[in-house]
């Protein structure tokens, strides 16, 4: 988890200097451990592989008693100016949640100026709930590169904290054993989470990218689809479902899947790519 708040961080500080970054492609398949999940805010500086020291991650989920509720994104934009000069990513945290329940922050991402939007993602992407889920997914569709890539880092963060705290430890031990390429063990831990948390969306979907790199592309597809089924805007089940469609020949399928995938990312031309190249592979 400190992984990827430092990730949050890095995005941030990165994007905020430069207006020109491009959207790489990834290769990440059904949201790979390796994915980036938060990193919109540190390009001119070098960042840890952990959260820097004494970050909190505990979520103020519904903001301290008798706080005022800005209305507007002023504040906070000032907030993460001071941020991204200063790089205290706990004092902003703590003036952030001081100050903005989750649900006005949610608010700022749909009709906030460009600033607010992007402050408002990396103060979710750093403690939002699932609640937030549908909001911060919406960003996906703006405008600005880096609220689009904020918004994707912050989803991330989200996803694998969606559950109990002992819960999303183990969703991290199931990725990281992923990422040492130990997937057997992977599958049969994911397997037990999902037994004892049939609704964490992120398990099945770790599951799946295990049963990916096996070859395993029916499975994978199954817990693709379960993974949907609890959480519509996972654009990385998408992207992994539609890629084992490939794989067992089912273009028609991927077809659909990809575009799918497109109306949550109608900005991404890697996606409208592939959309494309399969429908002239249909002709």
């Amino acid at each position: 988890m400190a992984y990827r708040q430092s990730r949050t961080i890095e995005t941030a500080l990165r994007f905020d200097r430069s207006a020109n970054a491009c959207h790489p492609l990834s290769t990440a398949v059904a949201g790979s451990s390796f994915a980036p999940v938060l990193a919109l805010a540190m390009a001119l500086v070098a960042v840890p592989a952990t959260a820097p020291a004494g970050v909190s991650t505990v979520s103020p989920r519904s903001g301290a008693p008798g706080m005022l509720e800005p209305h507007t994104g002023s504040l906070l934009v000032t907030y993460y100016e001071t941020f991204l000069r200063e790089q205290d990513i706990e004092h902003y945290r703590q003036s952030v949640s001081t100050r903005y329940t989750e649900g006005s922050l949610c608010r700022l991402i749909e009709s906030g100026n460009t600033q607010s939007r992007r402050a408002a993602l990396l103060a979710l992407g750093l403690y939002g709930t699932f609640q937030c889920n549908a909001s911060v997914a919406q960003a996906l569709r703006d405008n600005d590169l880096t609220v689009r890539r904020m918004a994707s880092d912050a989803l991330w963060a989200i996803w694998f904290r969606a559950d109990t705290d002992e819960n999303n430890k183990t969703l991290e031990q199931v990725s990281k054993l992923i990422a040492r390429q130990r997937t057997d063990e992977a599958i049969n831990l994911a397997t037990q989470l999902i037994d004892r948390s049939p609704k964490f969306a992120e398990a099945y979907n770790q599951r799946a990218l295990a049963h990916f790199l096996l070859g395993h592309f029916d499975e994978s597809v199954t817990d693709c689809r379960r993974v949907l089924e609890l959480n519509p805007y996972h654009f990385g089940a998408l992207s992994g479902m539609a890629q084992c469609q490939i794989q067992l020949g089912q273009s028609g399928e991927a077809l659909k899947t990809l575009r799918r995938a497109l109306k949550l990312e109608p900005h991404n031309e890697s996606l409208r790519g592939l959309v494309s190249a399969l429908e002239t592979d249909g002709e």
